[in-house]
Formats: structure tokens, C-alpha cells, sequence
């Protein structure tokens, strides 16, 4: 794709940063873009990554890690922008998302940035918030008490019905010596829950106990234009890494539920929120009612499916940036399934191998047996896998050959150990 960007008539081929290169979703909008003719240009920490071994990958770039060194990575990014002849740049994770929202103003002097204000993006970014706002406008969500810190624990627990679901309010958490990740974790009684805080240091930040809900997980995909919704797609989780609820590895595109749209919509046009966002639910076995579990302000890891089914929202989302405006398709595939092979293979590694305690499984979850039959099933109509292509093989061996390594290293360690 050819853009006249001199403004005398003299046109070069567009060009798009992407950050996160060993993330999928880097991968999946490497492909999506460089499909169209667009120069996509990938950066990550090291000198190879799983977006940039793809034949529509234009070239490589190594930066400052962010998780360690902010400000490194953001004088790298202003530097590299305004030398580069950059069109857009498209951060992938949330912590390159947050440093780059947070100096939205200085880069956006050199190039295009689809992305939410800062305020915005933390205000999404932090559950407690979040949380605390979806119940006010009447968004229903798990029963769910807001712990300020560890001190804070004896004033809820007596309100407890176990087993509980313990979530950091934010999923990175910034210390002093950079980007720690956090995790959803569980408890099964008080004395398992005082274990839990007085063993993480990241709990000693917000956090929230929340009720578990069992049933499936539905998501909503969005692209906003300053608070205008312009596409939006769904889909639903049936199976997850870990097992007990995380990463989706199977995952199926179904119709938008127009009563979730509203609420989503409700979420987010208040914000003025510009470019991407996923709404997620909760499914409650019980009742059948949708909960607001979370909503992540960048690209999610289930991205290929909403390109497979026909809703391009890399594409979409680069076309808002430099156009200035889009439409979407009127309709997207109902029934694709999208199976990411080697998370999907770790969910049924961890069920079929580790004990049932360790695993903190729901109620009704599928036995081993059961594991084992649905995980053989490699056909069905409407499947795709990921990051597999026949027209563009070499990502899927990058990603193996990185499996391969990793696992050797945790049994040689268990070895050891």
C-alpha cells in the first residue's frame, strides 16, 4: 500500500511499527498488515522474535526491554519514529500500551498512534476502578470485595464464601526493579487465603476477593473512533491455559449479544475511547447471567480469530489511524474456531499430568478421559490453527522450537531440583 505522504504527489510504501514481537497478537497483525502491502517493521528485546520471523515482517528492531528500563524504551521509540518515517505505531502489550499512552503527546508529533488517552487506558487498566464503575452505572459483576492491601484482609474475610478468587486490581505492577507480572490465584479456606497474602508481595498492592463463577468465558472485540463504536465481533472460550481459566487456546466466533454491546458501548464512550478494546464476561452456570470480569485497552491473544472470521481489525485499526476514519464489515463468520495447537496442548498436559489440587478446578470440569478424546479431535468444520500457515510456515517452528527449549530447561531445572 502506497501513501502520499510528502504532499506534493510523491508516494512510498506505508510503514507501521509493531512493538512485542514474540506476543501472537504482534504476529497475527504482522500478517494482517503485511498482506495489504504495508511495511510492517517489528521490535522486541532480542534480535529474533515470532513476528518477526514471518515472511511479511519488513525488518527487525531490538529496543530497550520496557519491563525493565521505561525510559530507555521510550527515548528509543521517539528517536526511532522520527528517523524511520514511521505511519503508525501499534503497541501489543499492556505495560508497552501504558508507556506509550503515557507519552502519547511527544510521539504523536512523529507518528500516528490508534491508541486510548492515558487516563483513559489506566482508568481500564486497573479492575478496582473498573469494577467499582460497572456496578454504579448497573453492570452486573461476581460478588466482589476491594481490598486496599494486605492490611486490609481481616476487614472483609469474615464475609467470605469459599472457594474465592484472589486478582491483583492490575495484571502488571510497577516496582522498583521494573514490570512484575501478577496472577489470578485461589483460595479454599481463610487459612489458605492469609497464606496467600502474607506469601505474595504483589498483594500487598490492591487486590479484590471475588466469588467463583463457573461457565464459559465470552468476549467482545471493539474498535472505537473517540468514543464512536465502528466494528465490534464475539466470541467464546472452551478451553483455556491454565486449565482452571487464563489464555484461551479454543476459542469460537459466535453473534454479538446486543445487550452486552450496550453495555460495552456504555463502558467506553465515555472514556472518548479511540482504537481497540476486549470486553470480557463470565457466563454464570447458575443463572446464565453475563458478569463483567475485565476489560484489556490493546490487542488480545485471540486476535486470528476475528481476522479468520473476517473482521480484519488490524487492518481497520490501521486504516483509522492514518485515514482518519473507517467502516467495518456489516458481518463477520459465525462458528470459526481458531485453536492456538501448543497452549492448547499445554492445557491438556496440565489436566492429564498434574493432581486436581494443584489445578484449582471449577466444578463439572471435564475429566481426564474427557481431556484427552476433545484434545485428539485435530478436524472439525470452520478450525483454523494458530500460528500455523501454510503460506507462512516459519512462525509455527519458531514458536515450537521456543516450546521445545522451554521445556527442556523446566525438566532439566526439576532435574536438579
Amino acid at each position: 500500500m502506497e501513501r502520499d505522504v510528502t504532499g506534493n504527489g510523491r508516494k512510498r510504501v506505508a510503514r507501521v511499527l509493531v512493538t512485542d514481537g514474540d506476543e501472537r497478537p504482534a504476529l497475527a497483525v504482522t500478517r494482517s498488515l503485511g498482506r495489504r502491502g504495508i511495511e510492517v517493521l517489528v521490535g522486541a528485546e532480542k534480535k529474533g522474535s515470532l513476528a518477526s520471523s514471518s515472511k511479511y515482517c519488513a525488518g527487525h528492531v531490538t529496543y530497550p526491554s520496557p519491563y525493565r528500563d521505561h525510559h530507555g524504551f521510550c527515548e528509543f521509540l521517539l528517536d526511532f519514529v522520527q528517523r524511520g518515517q514511521i505511519d503508525a505505531l501499534i503497541p501489543i502489550t499492556d505495560v508497552t500500551t501504558h508507556i506509550v499512552a503515557l507519552h502519547k503527546a511527544e510521539l504523536e508529533e512523529a507518528v500516528k498512534l490508534p491508541i486510548p488517552d492515558y487516563s483513559a487506558f489506566d482508568f481500564v487498566s486497573d479492575k478496582w476502578k473498573l469494577l467499582k464503575h460497572a456496578q454504579e452505572i448497573g453492570i452486573a459483576i461476581p460478588r466482589t470485595h476491594f481490598v486496599p492491601g494486605a492490611e486490609g484482609l481481616g476487614e472483609v474475610v469474615g464475609e467470605l464464601r469459599y472457594p474465592v478468587v484472589v486478582k491483583p486490581a492490575r495484571s502488571r505492577v510497577l516496582t522498583e526493579s521494573g514490570w512484575a507480572r501478577t496472577q489470578v490465584r485461589y483460595a479454599g479456606s481463610e487459612t489458605d487465603l492469609f497464606r496467600l497474602y502474607r506469601e505474595t508481595a504483589y498483594l500487598g498492592f490492591p487486590s479484590l476477593i471475588q466469588e467463583r463463577i463457573n461457565g464459559l468465558g465470552v468476549g467482545l472485540f471493539l474498535l472505537f473512533d473517540r468514543g464512536n463504536l465502528v466494528a465490534v465481533f464475539s466470541h467464546r472460550r472452551l478451553r483455556e491455559k491454565p486449565p482452571s481459566g487464563g489464555v484461551s487456546t479454543l476459542r469460537e466466533s459466535i453473534p454479538v449479544d446486543a445487550g452486552l454491546k450496550s453495555q460495552a458501548v456504555e463502558l467506553l464512550r465515555p472514556l472518548g475511547w479511540h482504537g481497540v478494546a476486549m470486553v470480557e464476561y463470565k457466563l454464570d452456570r447458575r443463572t446464565g447471567e453475563p458478569l463483567l470480569m475485565e476489560v484489556n485497552g490493546r490487542f488480545w491473544g485471540s486476535l486470528q480469530l476475528a481476522i479468520d472470521a473476517g473482521m480484519d481489525f488490524p487492518y481497520l485499526l490501521y486504516r483509522l489511524a492514518v485515514e482518519g476514519c473507517v467502516e467495518a464489515p456489516a458481518a463477520y463468520e459465525i462458528g470459526v474456531t481458531n485453536r492456538w495447537l501448543l497452549g492448547d496442548l499445554d492445557h491438556a498436559l496440565a489436566r492429564l499430568f498434574k493432581k486436581e489440587r494443584d489445578l484449582d478446578l471449577p466444578e463439572g470440569f471435564p475429566s481426564r478421559f474427557r481431556t484427552a478424546v476433545e484434545f485428539a479431535k485435530f478436524y472439525r468444520s470452520g478450525l483454523r490453527y494458530e500460528p500455523l500457515s501454510l503460506t507462512d510456515p516459519i512462525p509455527f517452528f519458531h514458536e515450537l522450537s521456543d516450546y521445545l527449549r522451554d521445556l527442556f530447561r523446566t525438566r532439566s531445572a526439576t532435574t536438579r531440583g
